[in-house]
């Protein structure tokens, strides 16, 4: 395997971690579901490369774009903890607004009715 084709093997993983990325700037559910593919995708080529990885530790070139793949991570991985926090907050005020307050001052517990969606 040529270092070449290692550099253009993490090319495509951070390319990949940035489409996520853009689309976790707009977290709508299809965004979030589409990113997923993207996320999984990325693993799975980096597991798959690890051991040509490892033997490239010393290549400049590599060394590079793996940084750039770090960086991408951590903006895909800072970006979905937003998201997170901001659902974890809304369910608060869900929570909140649907139960009140308990005893010790939390919001109340949301409960999930059973519900039944049926499309033609």
């Amino acid at each position: 395997m040529h270092a070449a084709s290692i550099v253009e093997h993490l090319a495509r993983v951070r390319s990949q971690l940035d489409q996520a990325g853009e689309r976790l700037t707009s977290p709508s559910t299809d965004a979030l579901d589409s990113c997923t593919e993207d996320l999984a995708s990325a693993v799975r080529q980096l597991a798959q490369w690890q051991p040509l990885l490892v033997a490239e530790a010393g290549n400049p070139a590599a060394l590079e774009e793996a940084w750039r793949v770090r960086r991408s991570f951590q903006r895909v991985r800072a970006l979905l903890h937003g998201a997170a926090g901001f659902h974890a907050n809304w369910m608060r005020i869900r929570g909140t607004m649907s139960a009140g307050y308990t005893a010790s001052g939390e919001p109340g517990p949301v409960r999930y009715g059973s519900r039944v969606c049926l499309q033609a």
